[in-house]
Formats: C-alpha cells, sequence, structure tokens
C-alpha cells in the first residue's frame, strides 16, 4: 500500500507543479497583455492630445486671420472717410477763394482768363501716397 501512496502522492505533486507552472505562465500572459493594453492607451492618449493641439492651434490661427481682416477692412473705412473728408474740405477752401476774389478782387482787377481758372490745393499727403502713379504694364516691357 505504501507503493500505491507514494505513486499518487507523487502524481499529486506534479499535478500541483504543473498547475503551478500553467497559474505562471497564464498570470505572465495576463500582465503581458495589461501592458500592452497600458502602453496603447497611451499613445492614443498622446495622439489625441497632438490632434486637440492641432486643432487648437487652427482655431487659432484663423481668429488671427480673421482679426487681421477685420482690422485691414477697418483701416480701409478709416481712409475711405479720411479722402472724403480732404475732398470736402478742399472742395470747401476751394469755394472760399473763388468767393473771395468775387467778392474782395486784388488791388489790380484779374483778367477774366484768371477768374475762370480753378485753383486747385495742393494734395494732402494722405492724398498723395493714395494717388501715386501706378506702374503699367507698357512702362515694365
Amino acid at each position: 500500500m505504501s507503493l500505491t501512496g507514494n505513486i499518487s502522492d507523487s502524481d499529486n505533486e506534479r499535478y500541483e507543479a504543473n498547475l503551478a507552472k500553467k497559474c505562471a505562465e497564464a498570470e505572465a500572459l495576463l500582465q503581458e497583455q495589461e501592458q500592452k493594453d497600458q502602453l496603447e492607451r497611451q499613445v492614443q492618449k498622446k495622439a489625441k492630445l497632438k490632434e486637440r493641439k492641432r486643432l487648437e492651434e487652427e482655431v487659432q490661427r484663423k481668429q488671427e486671420e480673421e482679426e487681421f481682416w477685420c482690422r485691414e477692412e477697418q483701416r480701409q473705412r478709416d481712409l475711405a472717410h479720411h479722402l472724403e473728408a480732404d475732398c470736402i474740405a478742399a472742395v470747401e477752401q476751394q469755394w472760399q477763394k473763388n468767393w473771395m476774389k468775387t467778392f474782395h478782387p486784388p488791388s489790380s482787377p484779374p483778367s477774366d482768363e484768371e477768374m475762370n481758372l480753378l485753383n486747385y490745393l495742393p494734395l494732402t499727403k494722405r492724398q498723395r501716397v493714395q494717388y501715386l502713379p501706378q506702374e503699367t504694364p507698357e512702362a515694365r516691357q
């Protein structure tokens, strides 16, 4: 009977050893899979952060571009307003000069030709910059 008892004890020990070995292998595989999953989550998280940063930069760039065009549009409106104001002021000044010529002639009366000439005011600095002669295609050739 002791022989039978020894065999069954050694079988049990081998079974337990195999079971422990398989358990350790399964535990190692599980741990390896968890590490892979964790690395994959980290990679996905980095990709999401990178995409979010790219989108935020794109939104910022679009906002800056929109602000630039709003400022440019406002500058154009201001320029048009200043040019209109300059034109009105020049017309009023010319009108006053012509009016004064009519009713307050100089000591020697001007000729008819001088009375008919319009005295244009010199261009303002803003008008000179705005109306600089443009290069024509013929001049480039």
